[in-house]
Formats: C-alpha cells, sequence, structure tokens
C-alpha cells in the first residue's frame, strides 16, 4: 500500500485530520499548506503519492495542479473535489491522470479511493499519464544523431535488458529513461526514478531495498524500497557511478536473481522491474581505481547508450529554444516568443558545458525578466561579444597546433570563463552556483579541479 503520503491544502484542520486517518493505517505523512514548501518537498522526493485537500481547487489553476502531479515521476496524485466545482475541474484532472475523490467524504470513502494502489506497480486504464514536456521533449531535434539516438532507443525499450545511459551532465538521460519506459511493455506501470548521489549510503539503502520494522534507529515502522514499488515497471538509477561498494555487491544479485531482502529482514522479495541506470563518470577509470566494481558494469552495460553533448547538435538548438520559451510562457503567464537572429546565433554558438538543462535554465531566467514579447538575456550580447573576440589569451591558435587540441583548449577557456563568472555570482556559494548551473553539488566540484578553479577565491570575507 501506500506508505510515504504528502498532503497538501491550506487549511490546517483538514490536513490534521487527513494525516491522523492516514497514520492510523500506518502510512508516514508530510504535510505542506503554501505551494513552494510542497514543490521543494517534491523536488527532494521519497513520497509514494501526492494527496491535495478541496481547498487546494480554490487557490490553485488546473495547470498549477498538474505541474505538482508531474513532479512525482509517476506515482499516483489525488485531489478532493468539493461538489460545488465546476465540471471542467473533474474533466480535467481525468484528462492529465489525476484522481479526484468527492468532498465531503468519510474515512472509507477515502481509503476506498486510495486502495488502487494496494498492488504494487499496478496502475488503472486512466492512470497518471506523463506530460508532453516529460514524455521526451528535450529529446526532440532533427539532427542525424538525435534520429539515430530515438531509433536507438525504441529497439532498446522492447526489450527487458538492463541498460546504462551515459553522457555528460545535462545532455537529458533522465528524459532517454522515461522515453524507454513509454515506449517499452511496462509502460502501463510505475515509473520511479531515484538519484543514487543525492542520498547518504545508508539512507539509499533503505531507500532502494526497504527495511523492516526495528531494522534500525528510527524505523518506527515497516517501509517498502524502490525495487518493490516499482512493480513491473521501471526503476531509474541516476548517477549510478556514485553508488557505494556493498551496494554495488547488492545489485549484482538483483540483476542476476531478480531477488533481494529489506533491510533487517530475512524474507527474499523478487524484483520485477526493468532496470535503467545513468552516469557520466569514466567507468575505466572508477574500475582502475576500485571506485566501481568491474562485474556489476558488466551486467550493468549489457546495452550502452551514449547521448550527445549540445554543442555537437547545435543545429537542434532553435528548436529547443522554441520547446522552452512555449513551457516557460505559460508556467510565468508570459507572451515571450520572439527571439532575434543575434540573439539565436549567439546562444547557438555558446559552449553550453551544462548541455540541455543549462539552455532550459538560461532560456527561463530569460522569459521571467523579458518586459514584452521578446526573449531578453541581460548582457548576453556584450559577454558574447568579449567571450569570442579572436585576440582574448588563451584562445589564439599556437603555431602546429592540431585541430582537436585548438578545440579542447577554447572550450576549456569558455569553462573557465563560465564557472568564473557563476561563482563570482554567486560570491563563491556552491549549492547556489550548482543550481545555477543545472548541475549537482559532486559534479560541480569535478568540473572545476581540471580548470583550476579555487571556489575559496570567491566567497565575499567579512
Amino acid at each position: 500500500m501506500l506508505q510515504n503520503i504528502l498532503l497538501f491544502d491550506t487549511n490546517r484542520q483538514i490536513i490534521e485530520t487527513l494525516r491522523k486517518a492516514l497514520e492510523g493505517r500506518g502510512c508516514e505523512v508530510r504535510s505542506s499548506f503554501g505551494l513552494n514548501e510542497v514543490h521543494s518537498r517534491l523536488r527532494d522526493g521519497g513520497f509514494d503519492a501526492l494527496l491535495m485537500g478541496p481547498g487546494v481547487v480554490d487557490i490553485l489553476t488546473q495547470g498549477e495542479v498538474s505541474s505538482l502531479a508531474r513532479q512525482l515521476s509517476g506515482a499516483p496524485a489525488f485531489i478532493f473535489v468539493p461538489s460545488a466545482s465546476p465540471v471542467s475541474w473533474k474533466e480535467h484532472l481525468k484528462s492529465v491522470g489525476i484522481h479526484w475523490i468527492p468532498w465531503p467524504c468519510n474515512e472509507a470513502e477515502l481509503f476506498d479511493a486510495l486502495s488502487l494502489d494496494t498492488v504494487p506497480g499496478a496502475l488503472p486504464e486512466e492512470g497518471l499519464q506523463p506530460s508532453s514536456e516529460e514524455s521526451g521533449a528535450e529529446l526532440l531535434g532533427d539532427s542525424a544523431v538525435m534520429q539515430s539516438l530515438r531509433e536507438t532507443l525504441a529497439m532498446v525499450a522492447q526489450t527487458d535488458a538492463p541498460v546504462l545511459l551515459r553522457g555528460e551532465t545535462g545532455t537529458g538521460k533522465e528524459l532517454a529513461a522515461r522515453f524507454i519506459h513509454q515506449q517499452g511493455p511496462g509502460r502501463r506501470h510505475r515509473w520511479v526514478a531515484v538519484n543514487c548521489a543525492a542520498l547518504a549510503e545508508s539512507l539509499l539503502e533503505s531507500e532502494l531495498f526497504g527495511h523492516e520494522k526495528g531494522a534500525f534507529t528510527g524505523a518506527v515502522r515497516q517501509k517498502m524500497g524502490k525495487f518493490e514499488f516499482a512493480g513491473n515497471g521501471t526503476l531509474f538509477l541516476d548517477e549510478i557511478g556514485e553508488m557505494a561498494p556493498h551496494l554495488q555487491a547488492k545489485m549484482l544479485r538483483i540483476l542476476d536473481d531478480k531477488a533481494f531482502e529489506r533491510v533487517g529482514g530475512n524474507r527474499t522479495l523478487k524484483a520485477e522491474c526493468r532496470i535503467v541506470a545513468a552516469s557520466n563518470i569514466d567507468f575505466t577509470a572508477a574500475i582502475r581505481e576500485k571506485r566501481f566494481r568491474e562485474d556489476l558494469y558488466y551486467r550493468l552495460n549489457v546495452v550502452s547508450v551514449d547521448l550527445p553533448p549540445l554543442r555537437e547538435r547545435r543545429e537542434d538548438i532553435p528548436a529547443l529554444v522554441s520547446h522552452f520559451l512555449r513551457k516557460y510562457s505559460l508556467r510565468f503567464d508570459k507572451t515571450v516568443y520572439k527571439v532575434s537572429p543575434q540573439l539565436m546565433d549567439e546562444l547557438q554558438q555558446k559552449p553550453w558545458p551544462g548541455n540541455v538543462r543549462e539552455l532550459e535554465n538560461t532560456i527561463k531566467s530569460g522569459v521571467i525578466l523579458s518586459r514584452d514579447s521578446s526573449l531578453s538575456l541581460p548582457g548576453s550580447a556584450k559577454a558574447h561579444s568579449e567571450k569570442t573576440s579572436p585576440s582574448q589569451p588563451g584562445i589564439v591558435p599556437q603555431d602546429g597546433e592540431s585541430l582537436k587540441e585548438y578545440r579542447e583548449k577554447v572550450l576549456l577557456h569558455y569553462d573557465r570563463l563560465y564557472f568564473e563568472k557563476i561563482l563570482r555570482e554567486n560570491k563563491g556559494h556552491i549549492s547556489r552556483s550548482a543550481q545555477q548551473a543545472g548541475i549537482d553539488r559532486k559534479t560541480f566540484y569535478r568540473i572545476l579541479a581540471p580548470l583550476g578553479i579555487d571556489p575559496a577565491k570567491f566567497k565575499v570575507r567579512k
């Protein structure tokens, strides 16, 4: 059954009533009273379902409710709909796969509505479907490399073999994994994503395998792990290269025998889900340095797919820009749809070390700051002219230098300019700088090292 539920409503009395009822059935419940708070908690993850109270219908738009549901990565979303609500609300909720529950209702009706999830991994016919934004929109592009990628992913999707997605940060590895899930035989079942780098080692073990009551201090009740929760769907293991060695050993048994035990448990459970893993590490180096098990690598690498960096498919940038303009104009109630030829040329020439994620964040920022229908990126033309000046030190071709050597030098130069700029803007704050770049802290540190950048130099001394 559903174990970790996030409650959202502005009425504390309603929240308290629902919380007591759910905890009485053994659920772990977290409460949110504001939109920003619930977005933040959904980003942190760890919830099996979102349950929205009747007050949400009055304070949010239909689009905002849909946006909240999409953050659950395929887990079910429920909302209480007052009897006096317009029919259009119920039709909209059905169209996006959000389960609505008539309000008022009694406790029996509540648990009857939630009972659709008692079979792990099973979704109803009209179950939650990803939006077009999440179904591979950022995999769009007519470049030869993207057409080949989509064809490869479509073929891979028809099997249940493990898949290893490789590529730089921000290239769309999770979107590629979603594409595989949605094209494959498990598309009617759950999509579950876990970032292996985002959780401490002990927490990750419990998150993946679950735990029994009393397994460790604080384990006050049994918890279902993601392998079990995913059922016959897809489990996406992002940043698997950061997984601790002893968890890598447990992964071997999952891949070989599809069997595991919860932490502190003796009963052997079956893992029926498909595994798609992703990482941006150099596996050859990681294996040589004993950071990643060679036997696990070979089991994961049954099918390996490399995702191209944005700089290798610049012709796709106009389509991506148009997509992000529509996405964020709708989200922020703007009408930004024009991009000047000069600005588009500038966007196509940038090195984009953060790839599509960095481009998305750039367009998102531009939409927010634009005053009319034309996209505005403050200081972009000036910054571009400064960066591309051929007389700038460090990017002038040297005698006898090969094209490959020159390109590597130029990219390093641009990367250094970029990361120094955002560190300066954020006063050396790593978390904020990594968020602006669209990458995680560990990746941010790994990029800084070869560039010779010391973030401490950018901190403001008091």
